[in-house]
C-alpha cells in the first residue's frame, strides 16, 4: 500500500479550484465600502449575534486547529479531550460573567494595547505592542506548515517541493483578499466557510465512525497503554497534571484576551452582544477540539490496523504525525465528498490567516507605529502601513515555515509562542481593569516576563528525559506565575505618582 495514495480526482479538484475564487471576489466587491480604519478592522462595530458567532468559530474553527487537535487525538487518543474540555468550561465562564471582554468592549478599544495605553501610558502601549506582535507571529509561524502538510496528505501529493508550493498558493490567496477588505471581506467570508466547514466536518465524522466502528473507536489500540489513552493525568499520556494547570491557565486568559477572537467582541454591536457572544461560542470551541481529536483517534486506529502504514509512521525515518488525519481522510473518502471536505479545510486554513494577519497587522500599525509619530496618522496612512504588514507578515511566516521544525508537538508549540503575549497581557488588563493599584511599573515588568516562554520551543525541550524544569509545559505555567509577581511587586514597590497623591490626600 501507497502511503500516501489518495481518492482525490479531477472532480475533488474542481470543487476546491471554485471554491477558493469566492473570496477574491468577495474581497473586491467589498473594497469599495471600506473608507475609514474602523471599517477596516473591526468592521464598523456593527456585528450582530450570530453573524459575530459565526465569524468567531470560523476564525477559530482554522485548518491548524484541525490538525493539532487531530495530532493530538492521533498520539494521545481520548486523554486528549481535557484540553476541549476545559476551554468550554473558560470560555462559557467568560461569557456568563463578561469578565474583561465587557469592559474592553465598553471603552470602545480596537486592540488590546491600545487599553494600555488609557491605564499605564503610551510607552506601555509601545512595549505591549510589540510583544504581542512578536507572540501572535511566532504563534502562527506553523500554520503554513500544517496547512500545506493537510493539502498534501489529501491530494497525495508526496513530491519534496509540494510543502513549498502549496505553502506559497494558499498564501497568496489569503494575502489577496485580506488587503483588499480588511474586517468587512474577512467576516463576511468567514460566515461563508463556517457554512462550508460545518458540512465538511459532518461529512468527514460520518464517513470516519462508519469505516472505524463504534466499538473499535472506543477501544485502545494494542500498542498504547489502556491508560493513558483515556487518562490525562496517567503515567505515560504525555500530560500530567503540571500540563492540565497549565491548560485551564492558558486557555481562560487566552479565551479572554486572545487577539484574533477579543476582536470579534470589539467589533460586537454593543457590550452585551460581546459578552453573548463568548457564551454562546463555546458550543463550538468544544465541537472544534472534540471532532478533530476524533478523527486524529479514528486515523490511530485505521492506521495501527494496516501495518506498512503503522510502520511508515515510526522509527527514524517517521512520517510527521501532523500527516496522520490527512493521509486517513484520502483514504476513506469517496471522490467528491474529498473535495468537500478540502475546500472545507481549506475554508478553515483561510478564515484563521486572514483574522490573524489582521490582528497583528493592526497591533503593528495602531500600537507601534501610530504611538511612535504621536498618533499624527491619517486614517489612510493606517490603512496603508497595516496593507504593507499584512504581506509583510505574509512573507515571514512563508520562510519561517519552510526553515523551522517545532521540537515540541504543533499544539504545544501554539501554546508556548501564545504564552509571550497573554502571560503578559492577562495579568497586566486584569490587574488594570480590576486593581486600582496596579502601575505602569508592574505592567512593564509583567509584559517582558512574557518573553521568558521563547525558552519553550528551543531544542532542550525534545526528547524523553528532559529535566522537568526544562520541559514546554513547566516554563509556560511558570512564565505566567513571574509575570503576575512582576505585576504585584512591581505595582507596590513603584506606585504611578498620581496614586500616591491620592493617598497621602
Amino acid at each position: 500500500m501507497d502511503v500516501f495514495s489518495t481518492n482525490f480526482a479531477t472532480i475533488d479538484w474542481v470543487i476546491v479550484m471554485v471554491y477558493i475564487c469566492i473570496p477574491v471576489v468577495i474581497g473586491v466587491i467589498v473594497r469599495k465600502y471600506v473608507r475609514q480604519l474602523s471599517d477596516f478592522i473591526v468592521a464598523g462595530r456593527s456585528l450582530r449575534l450570530f453573524v459575530a458567532i459565526a465569524t468567531l468559530t470560523g476564525t477559530e474553527l482554522g485548518l491548524v486547529t484541525v490538525m493539532y487537535n487531530a495530532e493530538l487525538g492521533f498520539k494521545h487518543g481520548f486523554s486528549a479531550f481535557h484540553v476541549g474540555i476545559i476551554e468550554t468550561v473558560c470560555i462559557l465562564a467568560i461569557g456568563l460573567t463578561g469578565f474583561i471582554v465587557y469592559k474592553l468592549r465598553e471603552l470602545r478599544v480596537m486592540t488590546i494595547p491600545e487599553f494600555y495605553e488609557m491605564k499605564f501610558g503610551r510607552n506601555v502601549r509601545i512595549i505591549g505592542g510589540f510583544l504581542l506582535a512578536t507572540g501572535g507571529i511566532l504563534n502562527m509561524g506553523l500554520f503554513l506548515q500544517a496547512g500545506a502538510r493537510f493539502m498534501m496528505g489529501v491530494t497525495g501529493y508526496s513530491n519534496p517541493a509540494g510543502l513549498k508550493l502549496f505553502m506559497s498558493v494558499m498564501l497568496i490567496m489569503v494575502l489577496v483578499y485580506t488587503v483588499m477588505g480588511g474586517m468587512v471581506s474577512v467576516v463576511l467570508n468567514d460566515f461563508l466557510q463556517f457554512i462550508v466547514l460545518s458540512i465538511g466536518m459532518l461529512v468527514g465524522s460520518y464517513f470516519a465512525i462508519t469505516k472505524i466502528g463504534w466499538g473499535n473507536l472506543f477501544r485502545a489500540p494494542e500498542t498504547v497503554n489502556q491508560a493513558s489513552w483515556f487518562n490525562p493525568v496517567a503515567e505515560g499520556s504525555g500530560f500530567g497534571s503540571i500540563y492540565v494547570i497549565f491548560m485551564v491557565v492558558l486557555t481562560f486568559s487566552a479565551g479572554a484576551l486572545w487577539q484574533s477572537g477579543t476582536l470579534r467582541a470589539l467589533a460586537a454591536k454593543s457590550p452585551k452582544v460581546a459578552k453573548q457572544l463568548f457564551a454562546w461560542s463555546s458550543v463550538s470551541y468544544l465541537a472544534r477540539r472534540v471532532i478533530p481529536m476524533l478523527w486524529g483517534i479514528c486515523a490511530f486506529v485505521f492506521i495501527s490496523q494496516t501495518p506498512k502504514l503503522l510502520s511508515a509512521f515510526q522509527g527514524p525515518d517517521a512520517i510527521n504525525s501532523q500527516f496522520g488525519m490527512p493521509i486517513f481522510l484520502a483514504k476513506i473518502l469517496p471522490s467528491g465528498f474529498l473535495g468537500l471536505i478540502a475546500a472545507g479545510m481549506f475554508a478553515a486554513f483561510m478564515s484563521t490567516h486572514d483574522s490573524y494577519l489582521l490582528s497583528w497587522s493592526s497591533v503593528i500599525t495602531q500600537d507601534i507605529v501610530a504611538p511612535l509619530k504621536k498618533g499624527e496618522l491619517s486614517d489612510k496612512s493606517r490603512m496603508l502601513i497595516t496593507r504593507i504588514s499584512i504581506v509583510s507578515i505574509g512573507m515571514f511566516l512563508l520562510i519561517w515555515g519552510l526553515w523551522f521544525e517545532a521540537p515540541v508537538s504543533l499544539w504545544n508549540y501554539m501554546a508556548v509562542t501564545g504564552t509571550i503575549y497573554l502571560a503578559g497581557a492577562f495579568t497586566v488588563v486584569t490587574a488594570g481593569l480590576y486593581w486600582k493599584k496596579a502601575s505602569k511599573t508592574g505592567a512593564t515588568i509583567a509584559l517582558f516576563a512574557g518573553l521568558l516562554a521563547i525558552l519553550g520551543i528551543g531544542p532542550w525541550t525534545q526528547g524523553d528525559n528532559v529535566p522537568f524544569y526544562l520541559s514546554d509545559k513547566f516554563i509556560g505555567l511558570i512564565t505566567f506565575a513571574i509575570a503576575i509577581l512582576g505585576m504585584i511587586i512591581g505595582s507596590l514597590l513603584f506606585p504611578d505618582k498620581h496614586k500616591q497623591a491620592e493617598v497621602s490626600q
